[in-house]
This record gives C-alpha cells, structure tokens and sequence, in this order.
C-alpha cells in the first residue's frame, strides 16, 4: 500500500493504491511463478504502479500536470545503482481518476545480489514538484544467474 504524504487534507486530495512487481519470461523457459522479487538477469523486471485520486483538489490544478513514478534500487553491501528511467503519467482533471504505470528494469541492467527496492509518486505541476508526493517499500529482490 502506498504510504501518502499528508500535507493535504484528505477532503480536499487523497491518494490511494499500491506498487507490485511483475517477472518478464526468462529465456531458460523458467515458468512465471511466485515470489516475483526472485529473478533470473536475463528477465525483466516490470514494477506495476495502480492508484487513484478523489477529492476535488482534482478538479482544480493545471491539465499540464504530471505524475512522476520512479523506482530506487540500492544493493545490500554495495550502495545504489543505475535507478531505471521514470515513467511520466499524465494528470486526469478530475474530482475523482484511475492510474496505472509501469517502471521497467531491464534484464542483465542488475549485477547478481540482492537488493532493497522502493517506489515513488510524485506530482509535478507546471512549476515543478508539488506536495502530493507517495512511496511503497517493496522490500528486496534478489537477482541471481543461472
């Protein structure tokens, strides 16, 4: 579950919903089975954002707004690496509207170990970054060679 920041009362703007991640096909014809934070490097890693706004804040701020989800890998023992590129979601005028993206992180992109994943949302607005801001600490993935 997402965890929102809460600079805005929740009557006015709130943000609900969660991060999972989704395995690619592998090509030793492994089948797609859970755990999914437990992969080979010739797979993809695919980090699946579902949420939805409501209130009527919504309804207010600029059409050009955009929402920012962005994945943070840092491996265990070794500090961060190369974070896969943000996907940019556009922004739904809306008192109340549904989202979806996908962040993903390619195969062989990640050295074999183990690491400590989170999620971001951020909403950036003409200006630049806004308050409405979220993250899910997906916790760890393990990437292995076989």
């Amino acid at each position: 579950m997402l965890t929102v920041e809460n600079v805005i009362p929740k009557a006015l703007f709130a943000i609900t919903g969660n991060v999972h991640l989704h395995e690619g096909p592998s090509t030793a014809d492994l089948p797609d089975a859970s755990p999914v934070n437990i992969v080979q490097r010739d797979q993809n890693v695919f980090v699946h954002f579902v949420w939805s706004q409501a209130g009527w804040l919504g309804k207010m701020l600029s059409s050009s707004c955009k929402w920012e989800a962005r994945v943070y890998l840092e491996q265990m023992g070794a500090g961060e690496v190369g974070n896969p590129a943000p996907v940019s979601i556009s922004f739904k005028r809306a008192g109340s509207a549904s989202y979806n993206g996908v962040v993903t992180i390619p195969a062989y992109s990640l050295p074999e170990g183990a690491y400590k994943v989170i999620a971001t949302l951020m909403l950036h607005g003409p200006l630049g970054p806004t308050p409405i801001a979220a993250f899910e600490d997906i916790g760890v993935l393990q990437v292995y060679e076989d």
